[in-house]
């Protein structure tokens, strides 16, 4: 038998497996645009944003939910939180005798 010059049949449409691959891959990049568009920056810290076309922006986000561009920008976060710092010196008191 010649299997050179058969014929075979086109489906409209691609078939079932086309529409199926179709619609996997595009519900695949929905999925990974809604996931690395939301970025969160926690109480007692604050974002900046990296843009990879014109540089750090000049608004400083502050706690909440942020909308951001995949790829071209990337948030910073950083600890805005304040700390005690123990500070240990000598001092006179009013009698001036030194105490620590």
């Amino acid at each position: 038998m010649n299997f050179n010059n058969m014929k075979v049949p086109k489906v409209p449409g691609g078939g079932g497996i086309s529409a199926l691959l179709k619609v996997s891959i595009l519900g695949g990049l929905a999925v990974y645009g809604a996931t690395n568009t939301l970025y969160n920056v926690e109480g007692g810290h604050r974002a900046i944003v990296f843009n990879r076309l014109v540089g750090v922006k000049d608004k400083v986000y502050p706690e909440g939910t942020h909308i951001m561009i995949p790829w071209f920008e990337r948030p910073v976060i950083y600890d805005v939180r304040a700390r005690p710092h123990l500070v240990e010196s000598t001092s006179g008191s009013r009698d001036l005798q030194m105490c620590a």
